[in-house]
């Protein structure tokens, strides 16, 4: 994948360590997150309701839904409690020159 599409979408100590924030590329929202120094992107959807994660909070490297309690991984997007059966998507992250990039349309490897 090019790296034309990559993002930036907010500067790296915009996401204090252990916390998210939401970002919106193209009408479509995000969660950026840093845990142990390592920033991840998913999408802002829980697969099992249509009902967005950044309502939740982090539990280590995974995001918990607010709604039913599910939570999903950060690195894989695989959800790790029921209800939930789907995994979420996972986005391709950089850091270069003090900013967050994401890739909008490549899943994080």
């Amino acid at each position: 994948m090019s790296e034309a599409a990559f993002i930036a979408v907010a500067s790296a100590d915009a996401v204090p360590e252990g916390r998210f924030i939401k970002v919106v590329i193209d009408e479509r929202p995000f969660i950026l997150a840093q845990v142990d120094g390592r920033f991840y992107a998913v999408e802002d959807n829980c697969s099992h309701e249509d009902y967005p994660l950044s309502y939740g909070c982090l539990d280590g490297d995974r995001i918990k839904c607010s709604l039913h309690g599910s939570r999903f991984s950060l690195v894989t997007g695989e959800p790790l409690d029921e209800p939930a059966e789907e995994p979420i998507r996972t986005h391709a992250v950089k850091v270069a020159d003090g900013r967050i990039w994401i890739d909008p349309t490549r899943p994080a490897d």
